[in-house]
């Protein structure tokens, strides 16, 4: 069994890191953040004063977010550290990162606090079965902000990085010089923007990237539970138990794009996406409680799959539909 891994996930957008936050994919791991069944990050590796960092805890706050509790060193005992970091991850389309350092000692510090990044762009299939990669890559530092692309011919996709606190960019990443006072705290927050999703989701302003953009997930799923039928029972455990079967159906929507709404995706890390048989049986089983989902499957699966069966009944009239276990 591999180590264990961190995994967050809002509508067509998923990162999957180690225990400490981190993001350092082979050609065939399933580390990375995606969207579209596109990697748009591969690397995303957080130091302090160039120490890695090691998780005291980690937290899975909801589905959409997580924090790490970090300290720097290369020891597996730790004892008066002298600094603590608190590491924050929000998803979207891309993420934001929120970052909290605290000095942990009565003296002032100068510390380099480091996040290295890097894009593959490699497609979800190109990942699971190790298939090569076509096209080429590339990095530069555009209007403030961190770009790492990825071009073949006339089709381009890049990842936009930025920081709110002040920083030093470079085609690798972003470097932090950080003066700390004693038992002194220093913020920042990273904004890891996936342009292309942000055209082709309908999405909440904020999270294009604006101040409300950790706030919009938590904002849709409280949206979501209170539109669900209300269950009332004598027995506790059972209420809590359909809170969490609406809260993972909530995980689970994925927005096709081709119609407004959301459906349910089979699952991450390979099936985020349209299934018809998967998405059509969990939509009937959850009618009676969140209907929009058959509606919005409905849609999609005729979308996607009706003019491939006029076509088929143009050249064929013997055929009179396709049959299709996926919308892909």
């Amino acid at each position: 069994m591999g180590p264990k891994t961190i995994s967050i996930l809002e509508g067509n957008t998923f990162i999957v890191s180690d225990q400490a936050g981190n993001i350092d994919a082979s050609p065939v791991d399933t580390h990375g953040l995606f969207a579209w069944d596109t990697r748009f990050l591969s690397r995303w590796v957080l130091t302090i004063d160039n120490q890695p960092l090691h998780a005291l805890s980690t937290d899975d706050l909801e589905y959409f977010s997580a924090q790490f509790f970090l300290v720097p060193g290369t020891g597996t005992v730790y004892v008066d550290a002298d600094l603590s970091l608190m590491r924050k991850r929000s998803a979207g389309n891309g993420f934001r990162e929120e970052l909290l350092v605290r000095n942990e000692k009565s003296e002032r510090r100068e510390v380099v606090i480091r996040l290295e990044a890097a894009a593959d762009f490699a497609d979800l299939f190109e990942v699971k079965d190790a298939l090569s990669k076509k096209g080429e890559t590339y990095q530069r530092v555009e209007d403030g902000r961190l770009v790492l692309g990825y071009r073949r011919e006339t089709f381009v996709r890049e990842t936009w990085v930025t920081s709110s606190a002040p920083c030093v960019l470079d085609p690798k990443g972003i470097t932090f010089q950080v003066h700390m006072e004693p038992h002194g705290e220093w913020r920042a927050t990273i904004d890891v923007q996936v342009p292309y999703a942000l055209k082709a989701t309908p999405a909440d302003p904020g999270q294009l990237g604006g101040p409300g953009a950790a706030a919009a997930p938590a904002k849709d799923l409280e949206g979501w539970l209170a539109s669900a039928p209300k269950l009332t029972c004598d027995w506790a455990p059972m209420a809590r138990i359909y809170q969490r079967s609406l809260v993972d159906l909530a995980a689970l929507r994925f927005f096709p794009g081709i119609v407004a709404g959301a459906l349910p995706a089979a699952g991450l890390p390979w099936f985020m996406s349209i299934f018809g048989r998967d998405s059509l049986l969990t939509s009937y089983q959850a009618l009676p409680f969140v209907p929009e989902l058959a509606l919005t499957t409905l849609r999609a699966l005729a979308a996607w799959q009706g003019p491939v069966a006029t076509t088929s009944v143009m050249r064929s009239p013997a055929r009179s539909c396709t049959n299709s276990d996926s919308g892909r």
